[in-house]
């Protein structure tokens, strides 16, 4: 049920800014432990003042994918899972606060406490490492705003924007909703009712130099707020509607903060007055698609929205427009790369990841059809990629692949590239792999499960 303007007064945006609860926070309520009932998990819509009592709006996705709003009063409401927070001293004021996120949230059960509600959460150190504290009283935890996405809209060339990029703090993730509550464990030296993972250990420093693509969750660095240009304009909204694509950035090409901001930056690109976001301005005007670009996140995702204004053409039709919008991200992130020979890895991910009549849904080895971007002439051919084992390169065993495999996988009609290092292509930013590719998917598949076999067998 969501508020009446006849029983309440609203808080604008500027005004839900300053409360404990802002608008995009995630939340946790309906901690009651009572049989029936069900821990529930949201964001924060708005907020207003009925009589004395101050209360938001919460919405959520049901099972059914609906989104639904409730009405609750703030003194149920605990900080969500990741929420981004400052977290204070117990014996100092804010200005020794350290930043981190909510991992666990918990309901005091003890008299003692000052807030209702204990937490433990991720704090982040200096450099790469973090820490998880538990036992905190809410009193220490704040709300942290994150300048998590950046909606770019569409400009016109060299006049001021009709719709600046919009910068937002609610997170990009789907919000699930109503979870079944449990029984989990207590926090230490605390009687509380927990409501999440119990996994992480107390106390435990992490370090985040390990390999992106075993990291289950966000890496913070030191400066954790990347501030992008006073062109962006903070606004609290974002496309609600299911993008007609979606790309996940691959996790190797974005290993740090730095990186990652790096790649923003490329992606958004300056026009010659120096405009930030010239590029996806090319981009919506040439293939008459939206996009939205999610950073704050790992990965980085981008959502591309076609413009059917009429809401009535089938999406098979709106391919063209969705192919072309593809295919230009592909050569910006190309272009960040270089000349490395992770391109062409990057290329089959980031087209694997998209759905599309390129990726036929028969094809045993994943094969999409795309450009080879490990040569020149940009054809298209379909292209599928297989991993080499670290311990492969080490012994030098991907040369004696090479010599066994070149004859083979030409004579069924398929070409192959070993990227790595003593090749023509190596690269220095993911993995080693095996690419390859044929104008018939079923050649391209008989040729990956070759390669396999191959090294299995080596």
């Amino acid at each position: 049920m969501e508020l009446s303007d006849r029983d309440v007064i609203r808080f604008n945006a500027e005004q839900c800014a300053k409360l404990a609860f802002p608008i995009g926070c995630p939340v946790w309520y309906n901690f009651s432990g009572h049989e029936g009932t069900t821990l529930k998990r949201g964001i924060v819509k708005s907020a207003a003042l009925r009589g004395s009592q101050l209360v938001y709006e919460i919405t959520y996705s049901d099972d059914s994918e609906h989104i639904i709003t409730e009405v609750v009063e703030d003194k149920q409401l605990g900080f969500g899972a990741t929420c981004p927070v400052t977290i204070s001293s117990a014996h100092s004021d804010d200005s020794n606060a350290s930043e981190g996120e909510i991992v666990m949230c918990a309901q005091s059960l003890s008299s003692s406490n000052s807030s209702k509600f204990m937490y433990s959460a991720m704090i982040f150190l200096e450099g790469s490492r973090v820490r998880y504290e538990s036992g905190i009283d809410g009193e220490r935890v704040k709300y942290r705003a994150l300048d998590s996405a950046v909606n770019l809209a569409d400009n016109n060339n060299d006049q001021p924007c009709q719709e600046e990029p919009t910068v937002v703090s609610a997170p990009a993730k789907k919000q699930s909703g109503p979870i079944a509550a449990t029984t989990p464990p207590s926090m230490a030296g605390n009687q509380c009712q927990c409501v999440v993972p119990t996994s992480i250990r107390v106390g435990h420093e992490v370090d985040n130099s390990v390999d992106s693509s075993s990291r289950k969750r966000p890496r913070n660095e030191e400066e954790s707020k990347v501030k992008l240009e006073s062109t962006l304009r903070k606004k609290n909204k974002y496309p609600e509607k299911q993008p007609d694509l979606e790309i996940k950035v691959p996790l190797w090409l974005q290993k740090d903060r730095e990186t990652q901001r790096k790649l923003l930056h490329h992606l958004l690109g300056r026009s010659s007055s120096g405009r930030l976001g010239h590029n996806m301005k090319r981009i919506n005007d040439e293939s008459q698609c939206k996009i939205a670009v999610v950073w704050d996140e790992k990965p980085m995702i981008i959502k591309v929205f076609a413009k059917n204004k009429n809401n009535v053409a089938p999406r098979s039709k709106l391919f063209p427009e969705l192919k072309r919008a593809r295919l230009m991200i592909q050569d910006l992130f190309a272009g960040f790369v270089g000349n490395d020979g992770s391109r062409g890895r990057l290329v089959y991910e980031i087209s694997r990841c998209c759905a599309g009549s390129h990726r036929p849904n028969k094809s045993t080895s994943n094969a999409v059809r795309d450009i080879n971007p490990l040569h020149t002439d940009r054809s298209e051919s379909y292209i599928s990629v297989v991993d080499i084992p670290n311990e492969f390169v080490r012994e030098g065993k991907h040369h004696q692949l090479h010599m066994t495999l070149v004859g083979s996988i030409r004579d069924i009609g398929c070409k192959m590239n070993i990227v790595a290092d003593g090749f023509a292509h190596t690269t220095k930013l993911c993995a080693p792999y095996v690419l390859v590719y044929g104008v018939r998917l079923q050649d391209v598949d008989q040729a990956v499960k070759i390669v396999e076999d191959k090294i299995r067998q080596t």
